[in-house]
């Protein structure tokens, strides 16, 4: 099957020599908010390095610094600001009002429901999206805008409206709308805090940022349109049809997200501007707008190549290996069951009375396999059998229903029983699907799972609903729970064939945590988290820092992964003079805090030869990749590429597909962004197609999921630590994270 990818990006012709300009000394960033807010009209007004560039937007407009004419082409990046102002007011004059700047997205019409009574209050809004970038095509980069369209939901009608409705607001969300200077926007909404109640035409906000004052006019304040909220104004204004309703909302969105709807929109808005004519920046200086690229034009599209599978082994002498994990691990078995212990561990089963002869038959069918009419599933050997262990010990302890209270006297007791006679190994904690929606205080699992690792047993829940499944579907679920069960006991399920061009290679995934009971309250600690890998895929760690105020953040870091780090050096003896490569994967924007905290820990490795490299792994961007030959997979990813494939598309970025059509799970998901990988200017190891391929084959990599992963596991651990820190944070005196920095913050517990 052939393919025809297309990026949304429309290059731009610039038609002109030489770039008016006034310069003048920056000083701090309050003056250059100044400036802008001042001279909005005259001015677009940006800085470079210690310089603050105000570009006229009209021949006579007052001087303001010193004047000078630059070329065009040498300062193309001049054009952006210029841009962006000109963008803004075209788009303003053609009755597309602007919400906001970077990308500049300008709103346009609402899509209706149907439900006339929700329409009226919960809208669907058509956005438009356009990031103004440089592109890097063999050589040479190319000015151009990225297009994209969103359906933005938003709670249209003030408290005040839903006030005189009936709508109840006590404990909900809300925002506060405040006009902008600039008249070509609309009015901004900030979140301010929750409603604790509601008096005299005021709310009284029961928990706000420290700037807000506690009583506010309800005609000032907006729902925030999160689910929750959403969902409350469809059950009080649709009543018994809310599941229609939300369904239909749930319907819209994936109509205008597909691949071919998104295509079509992208076209469509772009040729609609490209029609608009030139667009005059300053007098003599104008740029229009050219066609989305394809890859039928070679000369101005990147060159894209698909990454090999890696190959997984399952033997140290990597004599037993195969392109699929699955099929090698029942093939060789898993890669440490040599030296696997324990054989025969100690399970404890924390589950509702009323589930457990259901849970128990589940279980057996965990132990020793699946079958149907004879026939042997992919799980037919069983945990016991795949993995090479001798027997598993399941001991049941019964809550007296599914509810938090009950859950968390069953895990104590089974806590009390592991430390009166033989160790628990690992917990199974029967849940039920619904009730991950339920706040962490109220969340069965979840104070189970918090009593458990107080205690430094690991968890591994199991959804009730799965026990009804059809046993094709049960066999790979079954798979699944197997190969994160045996991580989490320790064991070792494949490596990957890894570069042997250089004596030590440590992958790091960098993310952190912050610590506090409420998102309006600043948030006081934060916690970095390391998950740390050999090149070969071999998890050595995960690592926390102690829990600090923002200011001493760095210095625990820096400890931090200076102990991991001096752990790694001891477990793969590095001997002084070995050439070692170290490499930071990390989700958030690299702060300098942590830039400085990895080099910091780096200077007490100074007797090797050290090369490090900062990878930052974005999903947030503006790009999206095409492929009009793409039919899809069972009705899901029409217009989606395939996954694994690269390019280079700026000086040390590159584009990378994680997502196929058939990794989509459903037909309602919409097109898949590819990932942006951006090397940090500091690193010192510089290859990123080598990085890049390295991202791929880590994807394939998680031992939660035979399932490939849409992000390398050093985030997708890191991330996997960082949301579950965030949610048992919130228990309150049920837990502590300084549980964490016992021996269990080391495993796999997070799988």
């Amino acid at each position: 099957m052939g393919r025809q990818l297309q990026l949304n990006f429309t290059p731009l012709l610039v038609h002109g020599d030489a770039i008016q300009l006034q310069t003048l000394p920056f000083k701090d960033s309050q003056q250059l908010r100044e400036l802008r807010d001042q001279y909005r009209t005259q001015f677009a007004v940006t800085r470079r390095a210690d310089q603050i560039v105000a570009l006229p937007l009209a021949p006579d407009a007052t001087p303001i610094g010193k004047e000078k004419h630059v070329s065009a082409v040498e300062h193309a990046s001049l054009i952006r600001p210029l841009l962006e102002q000109r963008l803004v007011s075209l788009l303003s004059a053609n009755r597309r009002p602007v919400a906001r700047y970077n990308p500049i997205t300008t709103v346009g019409r609402t899509l209706p429901t149907g439900f006339l009574d929700a329409d009226e209050h919960v809208h669907l809004q058509s956005r438009v999206l356009i990031s103004i970038r440089s592109l890097k095509l063999q050589g040479s980069d190319l000015l151009g805008l990225l297009w994209d369209i969103e359906i933005q939901k938003t709670c249209a009608t003030s408290l005040a409206v839903l006030s005189e409705q009936g709508v109840r607001l006590d404990g909900l969300v809300v925002e506060r709308e405040t006009p902008v200077e600039d008249a070509r926007m609309l009015p901004q909404r900030r979140l301010v805090g929750r409603v604790g109640g509601i008096a005299d035409g005021k709310a009284r906000l029961s928990e706000r940022f420290m700037n807000i004052e506690e009583l506010l006019p309800l005609d000032e304040l907006y729902l925030e349109a999160s689910p929750e909220n959403i969902r409350h104004l469809l059950q009080h204004f649709t009543r018994n049809a809310s599941g229609r309703a939300q369904g239909k909302i749930d319907e819209i969105v994936f109509e205008n997200s597909r691949g071919r709807a998104r295509m079509e929109h992208i076209a469509r808005i772009s040729d609609w501007v490209r029609g608009i004519g030139a667009i005059e920046l300053q007098e003599g200086l104008s740029v229009s707008i050219d066609s989305l690229i394809n890859e039928k034009d070679s000369a101005t599209f990147p060159r894209f190549a698909e990454a090999s599978t890696p190959t997984y082994v399952f033997d140290a002498g990597t004599l037993k290996s195969e392109t699929r994990a699955a099929v090698g691990l029942t093939k060789f078995g898993p890669y440490s069951r040599h030296v696997f212990t324990p054989t025969r561990p100690n399970v404890c089963v924390v589950c509702d009375r009323a589930r457990r002869g259901q849970f128990e038959l589940f279980l057996r069918k965990f132990r020793d396999g699946l079958t149907v009419d004879g026939k042997s599933l992919p799980f037919g050997r069983g945990f016991l059998g795949i993995y090479g262990l001798q027997d598993i010990t399941l001991t049941f302890v019964e809550a007296d229903s599914f509810t938090a209270d009950a859950y968390h006297a069953a895990a104590s007791k089974a806590v009390r029983m592991g430390a009166e006679g033989t160790p628990w190994h690992l917990a199974l904690v029967q849940t039920e699907r619904d009730s991950r929606q339920l706040p962490p205080q109220r969340n069965p699992y979840l104070v189970a799972k918090a009593a458990f690792l107080s205690n430094q047993i690991p968890t591994q829940f199991i959804a009730f609903e799965t026990f009804a499944m059809a046993p094709s579907n049960l066999a790979y679920t079954l798979s699944n729970l197997a190969l994160a069960v045996y991580a989490k006991l320790g064991g070792i399920p494949w490596l990957i064939k890894s570069d042997k061009g250089i004596a030590h290679e440590v992958v790091i995934g960098l993310g952190s945590a912050a610590i506090g009971e409420s998102r309006f309250l600043k948030k006081e600690r934060i916690v970095g988290i390391t998950s740390v890998f050999r090149g070969d895929g071999g998890y050595l760690l995960s690592n926390l820092s102690n829990a600090v105020p923002m200011a001493k953040y760095g210095e625990a870091l820096t400890d931090s992964l200076q102990a991991t780090l001096q752990r790694v050096r001891s477990e793969m003896n590095w001997i002084k003079g070995d050439s070692v490569r170290v490499i930071v994967h990390a989700f958030k924007p690299m702060r300098n805090t942590e830039i400085e905290s990895v080099k910091a820990a780096l200077k007490e490795f100074s007797e090797f030869d050290l090369q490090f490299a900062f990878l930052h792994v974005k999903q947030d961007h503006p790009y999206l990749l095409f492929d009009d030959d793409s039919v899809g997979t069972k009705g899901r990813g029409e217009k989606t590429p395939i996954r694994g494939l690269y390019a280079e598309v700026g000086d040390n970025e590159t584009l990378l597909t994680l997502t196929g059509p058939q990794q989509l799970k459903r037909p309602t998901d919409g097109l898949p962004k590819p990932l942006l990988l951006t090397l940090h200017r500091d690193s010192t190891f510089t290859d990123i197609i080598y990085l890049t391929k390295q991202v791929y084959w880590f994807s394939n990599h998680s031992w939660r999921s035979f399932l490939p992963a849409a992000m390398p596991v050093t985030i997708y651990y890191s991330d996997l630590v960082a949301g579950l820190l965030g949610r048992l944070d919130r228990l309150g005196s049920r837990w502590s994270p300084s549980v964490m920095l016992g021996k269990i913050g080391t495993t796999r517990w997070f799988l």
